[in-house]
């Protein structure tokens, strides 16, 4: 790691040494010999610092959701559709175990054609009180900065919907204006089948305990979790190598919290668990030096943006369907 950069003094002080790096100025990083650049800012300022890494030469890895509105989106997108440019946005569940399984087992075709998806989310425990979830420039709290990470599983699963419903609450009792929507409840309209994902601020598990989605087709089921890794499938008439009948299965290691230590630049705590940031800086290395790209697209950001923009609007028109493609 060459260096990091933050327009704030102390933030940028706590960060270096927490993970063993030296402060510098912006231009100076964009001048060094660095392949590649991680962009871990507020999302509002994500796509201009990833416009100045591009135009310094550099591969850059933007963390999700990639910016702070719609806009920001379709702007990241059209810089990483440049011919020789890389861009990844940090979309970590990408590299879970269970959907590295969940996708193994499917191309087998266990369950048959699907009709129904269902999916939930939340974020941890009073993290719709931080200022990351709060950001004014943000188009949503924390189902689009938190809950994106669940719509990027049933995109990467399903492919994009055609049009969503949508109904996004503040809850009076359960929070005040300090924070942002407590709960949604989101309808996902495809040619061939719906999908459903629900979302909450209040389940208070550590992080992503909850998080989870279920398939239902007409041969069967299947439903996985991220952290811990699991997984239950259904098979009415079994496959080869899957007797008919349930399957479970778990990740084959100890698992680690995902919360870590508390944390001297932020106003969350550091991430205990780093397998999937792992997996991914290891792919954003491997793609710099001329490997398949195998990582989360700009493409892929954007249709998220869409959905979470495409609820919003729904939510204020008293659920009506949004067409995504109809999205200004």
């Amino acid at each position: 790691m060459v260096g990091a950069w933050d327009p704030d003094d102390a933030v940028l002080e706590a960060f270096c040494a927490e993970v063993g790096t030296v402060p510098a100025g912006l231009d100076e990083l964009l001048a060094s010999g660095a392949d590649g650049v991680l962009v871990h800012s507020k999302s509002k300022d994500m796509v201009s610092l990833a416009e100045r890494a591009l135009a310094a030469g550099k591969a850059v890895l933007v963390e999700k959701p990639g910016g702070g509105s719609l806009a920001d989106l379709r702007r990241l997108h059209d810089l990483g559709s440049r011919d020789g440019a890389l861009v990844r946005v940090g979309y970590n569940f990408h590299y879970a175990p269970a959907l590295e399984w969940a996708r193994s087992v499917l191309d087998r075709d266990p369950i048959g054609r699907v009709s129904l998806a269902r999916a939930h989310g939340a974020s941890s425990s009073g993290e719709h009180l931080s200022s990351h979830l709060n950001q004014a420039a943000d188009m949503g709290g924390a189902l689009w900065v938190i809950g994106c990470h669940v719509i990027h599983l049933m995109i990467d699963l399903l492919g994009r919907p055609r049009a969503v419903r949508a109904t996004v609450e503040k809850l009076p009792g359960w929070s005040d204006a300090s924070s942002r929507e407590d709960v949604a409840a989101l309808t996902f309209l495809y040619d061939s089948m719906i999908a459903s994902f629900d979302f909450t601020v209040h389940d208070n598990g550590e992080w992503f305990e909850s998080s989870e989605m279920t398939l239902h087709g007409d041969g069967g089921q299947l439903t996985f979790g991220v952290l811990p890794a699991r997984s239950r499938l259904l098979s009415l008439g079994g496959v080869d190598g899957l007797a008919p009948g349930w399957h479970d299965w778990r990740e084959s290691s100890f698992v680690s919290s995902w919360t870590g230590d508390v944390s001297g630049f932020s106003d969350l705590a550091q991430v205990g668990n780093r397998t999937f940031f792992d997996r991914e800086l290891a792919e954003f290395v491997e793609a710099i030096h001329g490997a398949p790209p195998r990582g989360v697209t700009t493409q892929t950001a954007l249709d998220v943006a869409l959905i979470v923009a495409a609820a919003y609007q729904s939510a204020a028109q008293d659920g009506r369907s949004v067409v995504l493609d109809e999205l200004e």
